[in-house]
């Protein structure tokens, strides 16, 4: 009964965010409200204290609103094959800084200098379930970017005492390969067109 239950709320989530935009940006706008009153500092104080330690060429940076046209830029330069699989927000300007002004949405940068190289983003939730994605610039694929990201990610979700999930196809074999190099993934449920809903563990 309690998982029935669940699963109709999910749907009228899922109704509400397709066919009632208006109603939808408030049921956002309270998650991000509750989501930062009961969870934000907790949140604020983990994400350096992961970043901070990462040893590596690359440098990863909790986004602001003034890197934005930065991020932007990035967008612009990946190829439509980028986007099969990843489309979390919109990628003009004025989308990504009403998601940055999220509270309960963190997005963080990979750069190697200057250079945008990589993005990846928490969607937390006053549940404290959190869901991810990463995208790494083509010219930089193959290179350990994505799987930094997918353990910084969990390190940073485990450490303030979140769970962390994602919906992945079946078909994304990059994701899937960089993911089970650091996660362990169990598997919630199948979902329909052969995606997944799983949980991320950092792997033991």
């Amino acid at each position: 009964q309690i998982y029935n239950q669940k699963n109709i709320m999910v749907r009228l989530l899922v109704y509400i965010k397709h066919h009632l935009a208006f109603i939808w940006s408030w049921v956002e706008w309270g998650n991000s409200f509750l989501f930062n009153l009961l969870y934000g500092k907790k949140l604020r104080k983990a994400i350096p204290d992961v970043l901070d330690k990462i040893d590596s060429e690359y440098q990863f940076r909790w986004l602001r609103k003034e890197e934005m046209p930065q991020l932007a830029d990035f967008f612009t330069k990946q190829s439509d094959s980028a986007y099969e699989f990843f489309k979390p927000h919109g990628f003009d300007l004025k989308s990504l800084v009403s998601k940055n002004k999220d509270k309960s949405f963190i997005m963080i940068g990979a750069f190697s200098g200057n250079e945008m190289v990589g993005y990846c983003f928490l969607r937390c939730f006053f549940n404290k379930h959190v869901f991810r994605g990463k995208i790494v610039d083509i010219q930089y694929q193959g290179r350990g970017i994505a799987k930094m990201m997918g353990r910084l990610t969990t390190e940073i979700c485990q450490l303030a005492g979140f769970r962390l999930f994602a919906t992945i196809s079946r078909n994304n074999v990059k994701s899937i390969s960089s993911s089970k190099a650091v996660n362990d993934i169990c598997i919630i449920k199948e979902l329909p067109n052969d995606y997944l809903y799983v949980e991320y563990l950092l792997k033991r």
